[in-house]
């Protein structure tokens, strides 16, 4: 039983974990409110949030914080749009498309996305970047202030100049739309015709690297996908997971932003997925040791998994971590899909997971703190933490552990969206 002492050290850790994150939220307002594009990526983090991100007493600071900041980006003036395809293509949008609305449908992290139709009949979506957002970006000075704040989020144990080089380069290539749209089509060729995802195509004759066309797709939100019946949330849980993890591990090269407004559920059941800006490429080297580190896990093998994750880079003193806690850590965090049953992510089970990553009450925040992230890593993790959100937002329920282990041809697919998929693979040469 906890004496007064303790009881007071545990209210006054509490308190000051409060006030750590208060501080940080003002800091985060102040700096991200100078800058517009920083803002609506930071601002696309409320969704995650709410799947339990943070502990419950942290979550409504936070979420009101990013809130005003997504919102805060107005739309820009129909004469800054003429601006930018005279720019980009010395030429207006009424001359490059049969029809173009000057009026926004949507806000994207770095732009807005409007809607026209191509001289050829195509219903297509034109992105265009803020002008100036890439030279605002560019400014160390601004980045730093900005990601430091977030580097306890992103990954305790990453050295802060490791996490900051990082997040640049990945957010300067975001201001890049031709990449993003070999992005786009890399992953369109490798769904073609598949039978529950669609990737749109770009239009490479009307892109730059401000503006970004691709076909446009309809389709229901994720708002209204968390309405469904659970049966179907469950399919559509499985196929987000089967999408961004399945390609990571199949292809090496995914999307590392499953934020919920980078896909619509089309009437036909498939899964429209769009906006690579971020993406992660998976290093060759590191392939067969992310199989060799799941298969230890799996099979219980404590020495197998701590050298593996040696070589991969998240140990760096090897003397002083101890394998058997590593091997409990890996475990308790990768418990969906280290697990051999149904398992149905909960807001729970993400609060719990991100608490050991922030709340210094927590009995693994002193542990982890001495492992590392490596910098290959950090989109994968960060695309970890943003699929389990959106599955726990879901409700989703499936064996993700045989799933996973079919990625890595351990397995034959145990689902019914799994064999419809390895027919189609089979089919298509994938």
């Amino acid at each position: 039983m906890l004496g007064p002492k303790a009881l007071i050290d545990r209210d006054a850790a509490k308190q000051m974990l409060t006030d750590v994150h208060a501080a940080t939220v003002q800091d985060l307002a102040q700096t991200l409110g100078r800058l517009k594009g920083a803002s609506m990526k930071v601002g696309q983090l409320a969704s995650f949030i709410d799947a339990g991100v943070l502990p419950p007493e942290l979550r409504d600071m936070y979420q009101d914080a990013f809130a005003s900041l997504r919102d805060s980006a107005p739309p820009m003036e129909n004469k800054l749009i003429r601006q930018i395809f005279v720019r980009e293509f010395d030429s207006e949008p009424a001359a490059l498309y049969a029809s173009f609305n000057l009026n926004p449908v949507a806000a994207a992290s770095l732009g807005q996305v409007h809607r026209g139709v191509t001289h050829d009949g195509r219903d297509v979506a034109v992105k265009l970047q803020y002008p100036g957002i890439e030279n605002a970006i560019r400014s160390d000075l601004a980045m730093t202030s900005v990601v430091k704040p977030m580097v306890p989020l992103l990954a305790p144990g990453l050295e802060v100049d490791d996490a900051i080089a990082e997040i640049k380069a990945r957010v300067l290539e975001e201001c890049d739309y031709i990449t993003e749209a070999s992005h786009l089509d890399f992953l369109a060729d490798k769904y073609s015709n598949h039978p529950f995802v669609m990737v749109p195509r770009s239009l490479p004759e009307l892109s730059s690297r401000r503006v970004l066309t691709m076909e446009w797709v309809s389709g229901a939100g994720f708002d209204e996908m968390k309405r469904l019946p659970q049966a179907e949330r469950n399919r559509i849980g499985e196929i987000l997971y089967r999408f961004y993890y399945g390609s990571l591990h199949r292809y090496g090269f995914t999307s590392a932003d499953p934020h919920p407004g980078n896909y619509l559920l089309l009437e036909d059941g498939r899964m429209a997925c769009f906006d690579f800006g971020l993406a992660c490429e998976l290093p060759d080297a590191m392939r067969p040791l992310l199989k060799e580190g799941f298969l230890a896990l799996i099979e219980g093998d404590v020495h197998q998994l701590f050298e593996t994750s040696v070589k991969m880079g998240y140990i760096r003193r090897k003397d002083r971590i101890d394998a058997d806690r590593f091997y409990e850590w890996v475990r308790w965090s990768l418990s969906p899909m280290v697990e051999d049953r149904e398992y149905t992510f909960t807001r729970d089970f993400i609060a719990e997971r991100t608490a050991a990553m922030l709340d210094m009450r927590n009995p693994w925040w002193a542990f982890i703190r001495q492992l590392n992230l490596p910098r290959w890593a950090i989109l994968i993790y960060r695309l970890e933490l943003g699929i389990f959100a959106v599955l726990a937002q879901l409700g989703a329920t499936a064996n993700w552990h045989q799933i996973t282990k079919e990625f890595y041809g351990e397995a034959e697919p145990s689902t019914e969206i799994g064999r419809v998929e390895e027919r189609w693979r089979a089919s298509s040469d994938q």
